[in-house]
């Protein structure tokens, strides 16, 4: 991006600051709820069925618990363990899990 590592951080920091902020502007204006997961949450480095926490290094694509033996995709375990860290009362559309109808609200 930039030579500069210091400035391009701050770019990028600037980025997601902007695209979180939108996030919540959206969110308030179609009455929504943003939930917020801390970043140091370590989602793909837990198991998303029995819980274990390993360390993993970036270019291991695949988790493989040495526990419970699930081999899984480790993107797709970092999504089921934020979506388990939110809980089940809020979809990706801000409808609880009660309000099965899937209309949108306008």
């Amino acid at each position: 991006m930039l030579a500069n590592h210091k400035l391009a951080k701050s770019i990028a920091d600037q980025g997601f600051y902007e695209f979180r902020r939108q996030l919540e502007y959206k969110t308030r204006w179609y009455g929504s709820k943003l939930v917020v997961v801390d970043r140091f949450f370590p989602s793909s480095k837990t198991c998303s069925y029995c819980g274990h926490v390993q360390d993993m290094p970036l270019n291991n694509r695949t988790y493989d618990c040495p526990d419970c033996g699930i081999s899984i995709d480790r993107d797709l375990n970092a999504s089921i363990n934020l979506r388990n860290a939110v809980g089940l009362t809020v979809n990706a559309c801000g409808r609880s899990a009660a309000d099965s109808s899937g209309r949108s609200r306008k």
